[in-house]
C-alpha cells in the first residue's frame, strides 16, 4: 500500500538524524539556562519516533503516535510540550491524507494553542514559543510552496531561534538568572528551528 505521507515521514528520520548531530550542542544550550539535557532528552525521543511502524496508520494517527512517543520518551518539559502539541495537530487533520502547507499551517497553529495553554507563554519569555509564533503569523500570508518560499521560511525560523540570544527568560529554571540569562540562544527554540526545516523541506 503506498504512504501517502511518505515525505513527512523522510522528514521525521531526517529531524532524528539532525538532532542526534546536535545533540552536545542543544545541551550545551540548555546547561547555561536549564539542566543541560535537552540533546541527550531530544535524541532519544527522536530515536524512538523514527523507530515508529507507521504500518497502515493515517498521517493523523501517526502524528498522534509521535506525539505520545515523544511525551513519555522525552524528558522534562520539552516531552509533555512537543507531546500534546504533536496530537493536538493530529485531531487536526483526521481528514488529511498527505502532509502539505495546508498541514504545516494546522501543525503551527496548534503549537502556537498547546503552548499557550500548557506553557502560560507570551513572545520574548526565551521560549520555543519565540519561534512558533511568529512563524504562525507569517504563514497567514503564504499561499504556495516552492523552493524560495520554503528557503525564506527556513531562515526566518533560524533569525527566531537566533533572537532568543538577547532575550531575558521569564519561565523555567533559567528564569532565576533574570539577566545572566542572556546570551545564548534558548534550546527548545533551536530544537524547533531542526524540527520545522526538516519539515518544510520535505514539503
Amino acid at each position: 500500500m503506498k504512504i501517502e505521507y511518505q515525505k513527512f515521514i523522510d522528514a521525521i528520520k531526517e529531524i532524528s538524524k539532525e538532532i542526534n548531530e546536535n545533540q552536545d550542542w542543544l545541551s550545551e544550550l540548555d546547561q547555561s539556562v536549564g539542566d543541560g539535557d535537552h540533546g541527550v532528552n531530544m535524541s532519544r525521543g527522536f530515536n524512538e519516533v523514527a523507530k515508529l511502524d507507521h504500518t497502515n496508520l493515517s498521517l493523523s494517527n501517526y502524528i498522534s503516535l509521535i506525539g505520545r512517543t515523544l511525551m513519555s520518551k522525552v524528558g522534562g518539559a520539552s516531552g509533555p510540550l512537543y507531546g500534546m502539541c504533536f496530537m493536538n495537530t493530529a485531531n487536526n487533520i483526521k481528514e488529511s491524507q498527505s502532509f502539505t502547507l495546508k498541514e504545516l499551517k494546522i501543525l503551527v497553529q496548534n503549537f502556537v494553542n498547546t503552548l499557550t495553554m500548557l506553557g502560560k507563554v507570551k513572545e520574548n519569555e526565551k521560549t520555543m514559543f519565540d519561534v512558533w509564533k511568529p512563524l504562525n503569523d507569517y504563514l497567514v500570508n503564504i499561499n504556495e510552496i516552492n523552493l524560495d518560499i520554503k528557503n525564506n521560511l527556513i531562515n526566518f525560523i533560524f533569525d527566531c531561534a537566533q533572537k532568543t540570544k538577547d532575550m531575558i527568560a521569564t519561565k523555567g529554571r533559567a528564569s532565576y538568572l533574570k539577566e545572566r540569562s542572556t546570551g545564548t540562544i534558548d534550546p527548545g527554540s533551536y530544537s524547533s528551528y531542526i524540527i520545522l526545516k526538516n519539515i518544510i523541506n520535505n514539503l
